[in-house]
């Protein structure tokens, strides 16, 4: 089986004066300062801020849909929208299972 070089990726933790690499095969590969694992974007400071941010982001977005609609809507079918689309965005995202152990 052949490396594909184009999907690997180095992150490496911690204090360090510059960057690292690491050479396989014949393929160098550099460290990456943040990458996306299994859909939560993850830095070489083993902080989630970025993932949080576009959370938060893309929930503003579907609550302004929602706030948008909500002239034609009543109170329970608010509710219900809300819950489909907003508090699912938290509920289920791959974080959450990680600090809950689903």
């Amino acid at each position: 089986m052949k490396l594909n070089d184009d999907k690997c990726h180095l992150l490496v933790s911690g204090h360090k004066f510059e960057s690292v690499w690491a050479k396989v095969g014949s393929s160098i590969i550099w460290e990456s300062k943040e990458q996306k694992l299994l859909g939560v974007n993850i830095d070489n400071q083993l902080k989630f801020d970025s993932y949080i941010f576009s959370m938060c982001k893309n929930a503003g977005k579907k609550l302004s849909a929602l706030a948008r609609l909500s002239f034609y809507l009543n109170q329970d079918q608010r509710k219900t929208l809300m819950t489909t689309f907003i508090e699912s965005q938290f509920n289920y995202s791959p974080l959450t299972w990680m600090f809950h152990g689903r």
